[in-house]
């Protein structure tokens, strides 16, 4: 009797918790309208993390030449303009009856080692890291139950997401998708009679049939980007089922693999208002049931400002923000696939924009192209090395950091942009560049080029008239380095002498203690 009162007692104990736990949820549930969406609060994790990876991987991986744009491109009759070189070169490699969907079998990944990828990102330094889930050309990376285009069923035949879920998360990182496949919509033109859609099968993978341009024209700038009007032509919409496919998709991958980080490139504003709302909230809410927090990425205006975190591809601010921002950039300069004739930023340019970013409040999500067979180029992977041995030593300035005073200072200002320009080319930092992060009462000071032996730099920030000419110091460390730093403070600015040797080829911090 005395055992069975002691369960009585433990099931009811368990109801009622359960019954607690299910109210506080739906007391916090969101509405699909962004007045609720707005109340979301950017988890620590990611404000503290600054540091993620995705790629660019997939049927285009195969190809490896032009951009991820392939599938696309490789249809088209340009005589000019961006991607023109890719219909001559698939004609002559290929030949006109090679459709893109015959690439699949290529895609085989057989190298591809999830365990192997989740430890190279632990080791680079990332606080979060995860596929593109699917990219623009209606292949997902997951095992779909809507789209049998998938890896699951066909290439790799193996669960993409799913592997690199339980391997990252397993690497106690967190885990993100990204998702591109509002482009999906007329990506292939499949009334230029380039395209083989004799088949059911094959119109499903290439898509509705749409009024030629369709893919140029639904909004009012060039490329339909999103960043201007957002307005759609009623005889361009997207179909019913089209924006019932789109939502199934990311509701397959957020039930079913529980990402951390979702991300959306652009062109969001393709789909109705109301079913934008209904995503975000269905994710939201998702994450009050699984008792964790999350984060979603937008770009442009695609989302109300402040129901996510907004993304500046290859952007930058001009100056630190009170928002919270991400920057999504690729080790390749002129890419976002793997492709052979790959033109790669060195890990110092890398980090150079990682300190710039976090100055100004911002995170940044590196991508990189892995191969068509599942391996990480070499060089690639050295650097993801470099950027993490760095990060070993010098994380302290960067992780759980907030903005200064004023973001640094010195020769080198970058414009502020939105789409895809400031990406450091032709850009060189020199000694004379720095850049500021707090935390815990420390400053840090981070010199992004080489300075030469015993030279005096004036921080005049620090001046009489600077925006920091309150802040005292009283004691400043390099880190790295077991000699002592000379500096110096007066109304001038904050002096600091460069070491005798550098500690490190890439960015010096100088840890300052602040005094109260």
């Amino acid at each position: 009797m005395k055992a069975a009162l002691i369960a009585f007692f433990l099931i009811v104990t368990c109801i009622s918790h359960a019954q607690e736990t299910s109210e506080q949820v739906d007391k916090n549930r969101y509405e699909a309208n962004w007045e609720s969406l707005k109340k979301h609060k950017t988890p620590d994790w990611y404000i503290d993390g600054k540091f993620g990876i995705y790629f660019h991987w997939g049927v285009y991986s195969v190809p490896a030449f032009g951009t991820e744009w392939y599938p696309r491109h490789m249809y088209i009759d340009n005589k000019e303009g961006w991607g023109k070189e890719v219909r001559p070169h698939h004609l002559e490699k290929y030949g006109a009856d090679f459709d893109y969907h015959e690439f699949i079998p290529s895609f085989t990944a057989e190298h591809f080692d999830a365990k192997e990828w989740a430890a190279l990102f632990k080791a680079s330094g990332a606080s979060w890291a995860g596929p593109v889930a699917e990219h623009c050309d209606n292949f997902s990376m997951w095992d779909s139950k809507i789209n049998p285009w998938n890896a699951s069923k066909m290439g790799p035949k193996r669960d993409i997401v799913g592997a690199l879920e339980k391997a990252i998360k397993g690497e106690g990182l967190k885990f993100t998708t990204t998702f591109h496949h509002s482009w999906n919509w007329a990506w292939y033109d499949t009334w230029s009679g380039n395209i083989d859609v004799s088949t059911p099968e094959l119109r499903q993978f290439y898509g509705e049939e749409v009024l030629p341009g369709t893919f140029n024209k639904m909004s009012s700038g060039s490329m339909g980007n999103g960043a201007e009007t957002g307005k759609i032509e009623e005889k361009y919409k997207p179909s019913k089922k089209f924006i019932s496919t789109w939502r199934t998709k990311i509701d397959e991958v957020v039930d079913t693999y529980k990402p951390d980080m979702l991300w959306f490139d652009s062109r969001l504003f393709i789909i109705p208002e109301k079913e934008r709302q209904e995503m975000v909230a269905h994710y939201y809410n998702k994450s009050l049931e699984w008792n964790k927090p999350v984060v979603l990425n937008y770009k442009n205006k695609d989302l109300a400002e402040g129901a996510g975190v907004i993304d500046l591809e290859r952007g930058r601010f001009d100056e630190k923000t009170a928002f919270y921002w991400l920057t999504d950039d690729s080790w390749d300069w002129s890419g976002w696939n793997y492709k052979e004739n790959h033109d790669y930023k060195s890990a110092d340019r890398i980090l150079d924009g990682l300190v710039d970013i976090v100055s100004k409040n911002g995170c940044l999500l590196l991508n990189i192209g892995p191969k068509a067979d599942g391996t990480i180029p070499e060089e690639v992977k050295k650097g993801l090395l470099e950027l993490g041995g760095w990060l070993k030593i010098h994380g302290e300035a960067i992780y759980k950091t907030r903005p200064f005073v004023t973001y640094g200072e010195g020769k080198t200002k970058l414009k502020k942009n939105h789409w895809g320009g400031v990406n450091d080319r032709g850009i060189t930092y020199t000694a004379n560049d720095f850049r500021f992060t707090t935390r815990d009462g420390y400053l840090y000071i981070l010199q992004l080029g080489m300075p030469k032996p015993n030279k005096e730099f004036r921080l005049k920030s620090f001046a009489k008239n600077g925006l920091a000419s309150d802040v005292k110091i009283e004691s400043l460390e390099l880190l790295g380095s077991v000699k002592n730093t000379k500096w110096h403070q007066n109304s001038k600015g904050l002096y600091l002498t460069s070491p005798e040797v550098n500690p490190n080829k890439m960015v010096l911090v100088y840890k300052a203690k602040i005094s109260n």
